[in-house]
């Protein structure tokens, strides 16, 4: 009889379990009584609720006792979290009638729950990512989709008995999973003491906020400043930190040097646990490490070059967005093996495919044996470090999986061709230096752009000489629809021109190339597949004008066949120009025996 109600409440979903239901009634309890910490309301019920279930609450107590003020003593007392007496104030020194009223249907949900379930697990994680909410979680403690945290710790692997350092788990949840598995955990962490909603979900797991599996302690060197290091570690660090002048900068272990490198907690922690594991490190955060500039490229230099001749990354993944509970950035996830030796760098997008058939979560899951190396498909390859080197230290795997590799031996970078014309300062206000802005809208012909251009811009000073735009500039999107481009035409001489926002102007320099067969390479589907593999970005999409101008490659042929290629080019421009004239004529031939008329 138990083996088959613990079968059924496998089979449930999230959402049917008997603790997601009270988990979704305490919540709802909370908000009807304004309470604005809803979660915490419905993980302290709960925790304290499992502490009498799991008998380590003073004897003879019972669920429906925590109505009444004494009981919450005699919990914190047993051990209970007394922090979350303090986010949920529960007024034991003088109790309203309103708050008796709450605390009666509170300890009714729990014990109906206790009845339900007794001492079987109360897994309370799913209910609090699927409900948690961008203003309720921020960048240090946001939760992950459970199917992350799952092939995480499989990326990590069997510690052999070591411990798992776990430094950035602000909820609990890595720490939790971790345990189940019958791992033991290293958590002492740069940032704080057991949180409150760790300790509460430790209470619901276990009974008690503490577990002998976890350590919380570290090596301090004679000044006290945390030396220590572990075997394994899985690093999820806080996002959008800033390292100096906080807990972080007391762990460097650079002397300083890293502290100037790496301003940005993300950057700063994966160099900094790097140096802190012996034999595994596997990193979760930002999809922005894999390609951004600055600090994160130096972070991609050190990790790629760290093992000397080779490598100690094992694997780079791209992950969809969503996979943080609070917020719709993607993810990436670093595998690497500190002592360990790599001749080539397993890159897999988990990130892309037909998204709207499925939750971050279920792309996660469904990719799993692909992350871990068990299959091979389309969206996993192996690159060398010296193919990395040669695309900007780039960790994106989109870069190496939509790679064009038919470019022939005459190919050039398009820097090498054109010289670049970026968009300049624009204000809101009107200034005495208005101009017209070609973008996207503009961009859907063959048919170099003649007609007046509509929309009008102000810039912030009269530097307009660099930015301005003439006859036989190439116009194309980077930002956003990346690779729409338009040759430009007389219309840029009717008033001064430029590019707005999300597009970039290409000026063919090299007297080897002809503007309108570049319009046509951009173009075509072997352009096009370039761009898609260059694009990059957690939430727009884009191409940065150094990577459009120094990695992609365009096929200089002769000039006999560029010039059949421009043949091709006046064509289409005929083509389209004859599709307008017939779309004109069909569209009168239909309207012309009914015209409308005013009713």
């Amino acid at each position: 009889m138990a083996t088959a109600l613990l079968e059924t409440h496998k089979n449930m979903t999230k959402e049917d379990t008997p603790v997601a239901r009270a988990y979704r009634a305490l919540t709802d309890l909370a908000r009807a009584e304004g309470r604005s910490e809803s979660r915490f309301f419905a993980l302290t019920w709960l925790a304290a609720g499992r502490m009498v279930a799991t008998g380590t609450a003073p004897k003879n107590t019972t669920v429906d006792q925590l109505a009444k003020s004494e009981a919450w003593g005699h919990l914190v007392e047993s051990g209970f979290p007394s922090g979350a007496l303090d986010v949920v104030p529960m007024n034991r020194s003088s109790t309203t009638a309103q708050e008796l009223k709450l605390r009666a249907l509170a300890a009714s949900t729990v014990a109906e729950l206790h009845r339900e379930l007794g001492t079987y697990p109360w897994d309370v994680l799913p209910s609090l990512v699927a409900h948690s909410g961008r203003k309720e979680f921020d960048g240090v403690d946001m939760l992950l989709e459970p199917e992350l945290v799952a092939l995480l710790l499989d990326l990590v692997g069997e510690p052999d008995g070591s411990e798992l350092w776990i430094p950035f788990d602000f909820s609990g949840q890595l720490t939790i999973e971790a345990l189940r598995r019958g791992w033991r955990v290293q958590a002492a962490s740069p940032m704080s003491v057991l949180s409150v909603m760790a300790q509460l979900l430790m209470t619901i797991e276990f009974g008690h906020p503490n577990d002998h599996k976890v350590r919380r302690e570290v090596d301090r060197d004679v000044a006290g400043r945390p030396v220590g290091k572990a075997n394994y570690a899985l690093v999820k660090p806080p996002f959008g930190l800033s390292v100096k002048g906080s807990r972080l900068s007391m762990w460097d272990t650079s002397g300083g040097l890293s502290l100037d490198q790496y301003a940005r907690s993300e950057s700063w922690a994966i160099h900094e646990f790097m140096n802190r594991t012996n034999r595994r490190a596997v990193f979760v955060a930002p999809q922005g490490v894999l390609f951004a500039k600055g600090q994160e490229q130096r972070l991609r230099e050190y990790l790629l070059n760290r093992g000397g001749e080779c490598t100690e990354l094992e694997s780079v993944i791209a992950l969809p967005s969503g996979v943080f509970s609070a917020a719709t950035i993607a993810g990436a996830v670093l595998v690497l093996n500190p002592g360990g030796h790599t001749d080539a760098i397993r890159m897999v997008d988990l990130g892309s495919g037909r998204r709207s058939l499925l939750e971050a979560g279920q792309m996660v899951a469904a990719g799993r044996d692909l992350a871990l190396g068990r299959t091979e498909t389309d969206k996993a390859c192996y690159v060398s470090r010296a193919e990395i080197e040669q695309n900007e230290y780039s960790f994106a795997p989109s870069r190496y999986l939509r790679r064009v590799t038919d470019l022939g031996a005459t190919a050039k970078p398009l820097g090498d061709i054109c010289t670049a014309l970026r968009p300049p300062t624009t204000v809101k206000e009107s200034t005495p230096y208005e101009v017209a802005e070609v973008g996207l809208q503009d961009l859907t012909q063959w048919r170099p752009l003649t007609e007046c251009i509509d929309k009008t811009v102000y810039l912030k000073g009269a530097s307009l000489d660099s930015a301005r735009l003439q006859p036989g500039d190439i116009v194309i999107t980077i930002k956003g629809t990346v690779g729409k481009a338009a040759l430009m035409g007389e219309a840029v001489l009717q008033r001064p021109t430029v590019v707005s926002q999300s597009c970039l102007a290409l000026r063919v320099t090299s007297e080897k190339v002809n503007a309108q067969y570049l319009l046509m390479y951009l173009r075509s589907p072997h352009g096009q597949a370039q761009l898609e593999g260059l694009q990059v970005g957690a939430g727009v999409k884009h191409i940065s004008p150094s990577t459009l101008l120094n990695i992609f490659q365009v096929p200089v042929p002769t000039v006999d066949e560029q010039y059949a290629a421009c043949m091709d080019f006046e064509r289409l421009c005929f083509l389209e120009q004859e599709v307008e004239q017939l779309q004109h004529e069909i569209s009168k031939v239909a309207s012309q025996r009914w015209p409308a008329q005013a009713l």
